[in-house]
Parts: C-alpha cells; structure tokens; sequence
C-alpha cells in the first residue's frame, strides 16, 4: 500500500519550480538537503545531532528539528509511495517512487542535495500544477502547514491525497 507525502523541491524559493524541472525530472531523482549529514542508518535523534554538528549556524533555530524529521520521512519512503512535488505556491507535479533512498554526491545536484530516490511522474504526458491557493480549505493546512511552518517533507492521509488528486483534476 502506497504512503502519500509532499516535498518541497529545493529550499530556494525562487528555484524550486527550476530545480524540480531542470535537474531532479530529467534526472528522474528527487533529493533533499542537508547533504553533509548522511542520515542513513541512522535515527532522528542522530540526524539532529548530525544537522548541528555540520551547520552549528542553525542550532538555536528550528531547522535541525525540522531537518531531522524530513531527513527521516525521506529515508522511508519506498516504491509505490506517492510524491506531490511542492515548488513556490503550487504542486508542480505527482511522482511516484521507484526505489530506495540512497546518498549520493554525484551528478548535476546544487549545494548539497546528495541524498536521493528514483520516482517517476505519475502522469507521463503531462505535467500536473495546482496552485497552493486552489488547495481547498479542509486540507490546506495538512498539505501545507506543520505546526504553522511549511515543512520540506510531509506525510499526508491518504483522503487528503485523494482530495488533492481531485483539485488538480480540474487543470487538466
């Protein structure tokens, strides 16, 4: 049974539509930051550590937290789990994966998004968008928000994915 997440593409706003076209659809890898600290193998309590240790100019902040929990919803996804890809204010397409996460520093990655997965769009002849403002209003919060804080990965409830499949529908 497949699990239903979002993922930001990059954490650069003004790129995330580019990064995800440019480098992670031609590539056929999604990817995540905080290269520097591999997180495989390793628990979230260990990925925070790791996400200080590395980037100490976070520490103080919110973003190890966030980091770790992201770095570990990402390091479980499997194939047949189901991608909507987040760019600035809009689901920018639906990947489905297609193997296991691994590190990598390899290939046409900017900054340090080493850690991958295999996917493909889940519509091979077009690409799907929905404007994070079309999202109705009984899931915004779900797909959207953690907490009141965008987060990079997030899991959601399969109803939700089916609610956010049926907005899109509309673009077609």
């Amino acid at each position: 049974m497949a699990n239903y997440y979002t993922l930001v593409s990059t954490h650069i706003e003004k790129q995330r539509k580019s990064f995800y076209h440019d480098i992670q659809l031609p590539d056929l890898k999604l990817s995540i930051g905080w290269g520097e600290v591999n997180p495989l193998s390793k628990s979230q309590s260990e990925i925070k550590r790791g996400i200080e240790e590395f980037y100490p100019e976070y520490k103080s902040t919110v973003n190890p937290d966030n980091g770790a929990k992201s770095l570990t919803l990402f390091i479980h996804l499997k194939p047949g789990d189901i991608i909507f890809v987040r760019g600035n204010a809009e689901i920018i397409d639906v990947a489905v994966i297609t193997g296991h996460t691994f590190f990598d520093r390899a290939g046409h990655y900017a900054m340090d998004y080493y850690l991958k997965i295999l996917f493909v769009p889940l519509f091979s002849d077009r690409r799907t968008a929905l404007k994070t403002a079309e999202i109705p209003d009984e899931i915004y919060n779900e797909v959207i928000y953690d907490g009141g804080r965008s987060i990079v990965v997030r899991e959601l409830s399969e109803d939700t994915a089916r609610r956010l499949l049926k907005a899109m529908s509309n673009n077609f």
